[in-house]
């Protein structure tokens, strides 16, 4: 409902095309880095139970709304993986200040940016093959 009230009803196609992917990469993301680098202060015995919300809500959600801001608002790239990169990295260092996330494995904040841009990267990517390959319009 949000994304129609953003960027009207022609933003379903791209829901439909990035969800997906945005899964896929949440999932992998989140995966090495509950078992090596991180942990959050609700733990399951089965640590993929603890990033459910955000594999299957917050981070496909996001990168729906990065490729819907690149593909109809027409922002600049650049300044499109700036600021999501930015602001998706101040989400996580506020849990951490509020001690809901705890870095191991000498994992910091600097490392965080690192892999939200790896995962961007990905969707950005990704979109550049749907535009060649399915035709987004």
């Amino acid at each position: 409902m949000a994304f129609r009230c953003l960027f009207g009803k022609k933003s379903d196609e791209a829901i439909y095309n990035f969800f997906p992917i945005g899964v896929a990469t949440s999932i992998l993301v989140n995966e090495i880095g509950f078992n090596y680098f991180w942990k959050m202060d609700i733990v399951f015995q089965e640590s993929s139970l603890t990033g459910i919300p955000y594999d299957l809500g917050l981070y496909p959600i996001l990168g729906c709304l990065f490729i819907c801001v690149i593909h109809y608002k027409k922002m600049t790239i650049l300044i499109t993986f700036l600021v999501f990169t930015f602001v998706t990295t101040f989400g996580e260092y506020i849990l951490v200040c509020l001690e809901k996330i705890v870095y191991r494995n000498e994992w910091n904040i600097i490392w965080t940016g690192a892999s939200y841009l790896f995962a961007y990267s990905i969707y950005y990517v990704y979109y550049k093959l749907v535009r060649k390959f399915i035709l987004l319009n």
